[in-house]
Parts: structure tokens; sequence; C-alpha cells
């Protein structure tokens, strides 16, 4: 491919990944902005609902009553509405899918600054490149529907921000006395322990904790609208103290829920296994490329220790003994 041709291309993805990092950072800002006017308008509608509910228990008024009721079941059903969207995690969806397009378009520019003669091949890393891409559109969807990142998914998996390895490919074998593109045995020995490292203990670690933010998400997502509806059948029943009693509880556990920001701690775990599993689906992909197509080993070693929050140029990347291969977070 002509160097010319591959700068072009290389350009135009450039803005195109810009333009992708001002939508997803405009979107962040704005349903940040829902999340605290779902909260206010919540916290006035319940509060506003639990004095009514106090005060015709001790001065009973049908107009009270009626009041009480309206007002509890606005903030039932608004209650409803946050845990099913949960502002706060697409919040968070928005504002990782800004810093991973963000990431791209760094290794992008840096890459091209790289001695072509280091570097892997041009038209292999363009494949990569536009596959990300496409992995981070279907990973961060930028409207609400049709297509919605899953809230309280039944089995929790890393969020994909980045294409697919080349499964049918094998990994391409080097000898113990090569030493092309600085690819030596060792060298190839030391990934492969590092990405089994990432497989077997960093993501599943953080998919753990994901799974158990969602388990605490889902219980708090349930009490707060349930206590709420209760609040305003007590009214109905004509029990205006007990549902003013129930009405604050509703609000407890929604402000608890808000200040918790659950959804949002779930998406970050997500994105951390998400990450971690970039890297190691990075080695897996490279090691599958003949070796004169690979990026240069050193540099591309040291690429993957500082993305694991290790210190570059060191060997083995990670410590004999080590439990998990990154330290990053």
């Amino acid at each position: 491919m002509p160097a010319q041709r591959v700068l072009s291309q290389f350009e135009a993805l450039s803005v195109l990944v810009s333009d992708r990092i001002e939508m997803h950072s405009i979107l962040a800002l704005q349903r940040d902005n829902w999340n605290r006017l779902f909260h206010n308008t919540i916290t006035m509608a319940s509060v506003a609902a639990a004095t009514a509910s106090a005060v015709n228990g001790a001065l009973p008024a049908s107009g009270l009553r009626v009041v009480a009721i309206i007002l509890g079941m606005g903030a039932a059903a608004l209650m409803a509405l946050v845990s099913k969207f949960q502002p706060s995690q697409l919040a968070e969806e928005q504002r990782h899918a800004a810093r991973f397009f963000k990431r791209l378009e760094a290794d992008v520019e840096a890459t091209l600054q790289v001695d072509p003669r280091l570097r892997g091949e041009a038209s292999l890393y363009w494949e990569q490149s536009i596959g990300t891409v496409h992995a981070l559109d279907r990973a961060f969807p930028l409207p609400l529907t049709p297509i919605v990142v899953e809230k309280f998914p039944e089995h929790v998996h890393p969020s994909k921000i980045s294409g697919d390895v080349d499964l049918p490919r094998p990994e391409v074998e080097v000898s113990q006395h090569s030493h092309k593109n600085g690819w030596t045995w060792s060298a190839v020995e030391d990934f492969k322990r590092t990405a089994q490292l990432l497989r077997t203990s960093d993501i599943p670690e953080y998919i753990s904790m994901a799974n158990n933010a969602k388990i605490i998400n889902l219980i708090l997502s349930i009490t707060s609208p349930m206590f709420a509806t209760a609040g305003v059948v007590l009214n109905m029943a004509g029990c205006p103290s007990v549902a003013a009693a129930v009405t604050v509880g509703s609000l407890f556990a929604h402000t608890l829920t808000h200040a918790l920001q659950m959804g949002a701690v779930f998406e970050v775990y997500r994105n951390c296994a998400g990450y971690y599993a970039d890297v190691e689906k990075s080695i897996e992909q490279t090691l599958r490329l003949p070796v004169e197509q690979r990026e240069d080993a050193t540099i591309f070693q040291q690429k993957i220790s500082m993305s694991l929050g290790r210190r570059p140029a060191v060997t083995p990347m990670v410590p004999v003994g080590a439990k998990t291969a990154g330290v990053l977070f």
C-alpha cells in the first residue's frame, strides 16, 4: 500500500475518532445532567408526599390525601424509570467510550511517528484500528434505543473494546535461536505467560466485582420504587402516618442508590475487565502474525508493560510468583 494512501486513510480515521470523542463527551455530560435532574425531582416529590401524608394523619383532609397520592405515584414512577435506565451508568458508559476513543486517537498518532521498520505492517494496523472503532460503536451505543447496554445482565462479560482475534489462524512458532524483529523464544514465552495470567486472574477478578456491584444495584433499584408504591397504597387505604414513614424510607433507599452510584461502579469494573481483556487480545493477535509483520518486540513489550502499569524494559514483564498481571487499577 503506497505510503501516501496509508497516511490519507489514517488522517480520515483520526477525524472520525475525534468526532466520536466529541459526541460521547457531550452525551456523558447530558446524561449526568439527567441523573441529577431525576434525583432532585424525586427528592422534592417524595418529601412533599411524606409531608402531606404526615399532616393528613394529624389533620385529616381529603385534599391532602389526594396530593400525597399523586406526588407519591409520580415519585414511584420516576424511581422505576431511573431503575430501568440507570442514568449514572449511562453517563459512565459515555465517559468510558470517550476515554477509549482518545486512547485510539493517541495510539494512531504515535504509531505513525514510529519508524516503519519498527512498527507492524500498516495495512494490518489499519484493519485493527477500524475493527476497534466498530467494536467501540457496538459496546457504547450513542442512542438510548433500540440498542442499549443491558443494565442487569444475567451473565457479566468484559466490555468489548477492540476487534476479534483471528482464531482460525494458529500462533506462529518462534525458534529458540530466532532474533528476527527482536522476537526471541524467551520473549514469546513471556508474552504467553502474561496473557495466561490476564485470562485466569485479572479479568475474572474484575468480572466478579462487577457482578457483586450489579447485585447490590439490583436490590437498591427494586427497593426504592417498591417502598414508594407501598406508600401510595397505604395512603389509599387510609393509613397516612404509616404512608409518610414508608415514603421517607423510599426516599432514603433512592438517595442511597444515587450516592453509591452502583450502576456507575458496575460499569467501571466491567470496563476494567474489558481493558485487560483488550491487552490479552492484543498479545494473542500479535502472536498469530508472521514475525516479519509484527511490531518490534521491544516496543511491543514496553507498550504492554505500561498498559499493565508495570515498568517497561523489565524482563519478565510480570514478576514470577505475581498473582495478577496488571497493577494499574
